[in-house]
């Protein structure tokens, strides 16, 4: 990996970490109950109008679809996990993004905590973003809002990290 590559994950890293507990500093939010899940396909699972996929099954419809992963890890009692889906998954700009441009994927750690070892998450909720054939490109924790994630959707996706810093990217506008 570049040093450029790295420097620039460290960067990203150093954002999100700022965001999070400058979010985390305010007074908590009341955490109101997850929606019931309703499993339509044994692929998908639609909590929040993002077509999620299982873990295995999503990962091989990147790969056959060439398309990066959006890899989420969660768990039912993690407040920020509840804020992010009832605001920024349910983001119509979010949700148009990630449908047309990424396989999106939800590990509810709780359930499988054999992937969050895996996975080595640490806190919750985490993001991960992957090339189509699975390599890691970087994690994020913590929460963002909607217009955060969808420039890093964006940077990701046009595989704008393979040749510039994130503060470019962003100046780019």
């Amino acid at each position: 990996m570049k040093k450029e590559n790295v420097l620039v994950i460290a960067l990203i890293g150093l954002v999100v970490a700022g965001i999070f507990f400058y979010n985390r500093s305010k007074a908590p939010e009341p955490v109101i109950a997850a929606a019931v899940l309703q499993e339509s396909d044994p692929l998908e699972i639609k909590d929040s109008g993002i077509a999620w996929k299982d873990y295995t099954p999503g990962m091989a419809i990147a790969g056959k679809g060439n398309k990066p992963v959006f890899l989420y890890f969660h768990a039912p009692w993690c407040t920020y996990c509840t804020k992010l889906k009832q605001t920024t998954f349910k983001d119509k700009q979010v949700l148009a993004y990630l449908e047309k441009n990424f396989i999106s994927i939800q590990v509810d750690t709780d359930q499988n905590q054999e992937l969050g070892r895996e996975w080595k998450v640490k806190g919750l909720p985490t993001m991960w973003f992957l090339e189509p054939d699975g390599k890691k490109i970087n994690s994020i924790p913590g929460y963002l809002d909607a217009p955060q994630l969808l420039l890093i959707l964006k940077y990701i996706q046009t595989k704008s990290y393979t040749k510039m810093e994130f503060q470019e990217f962003m100046k780019q506008g």
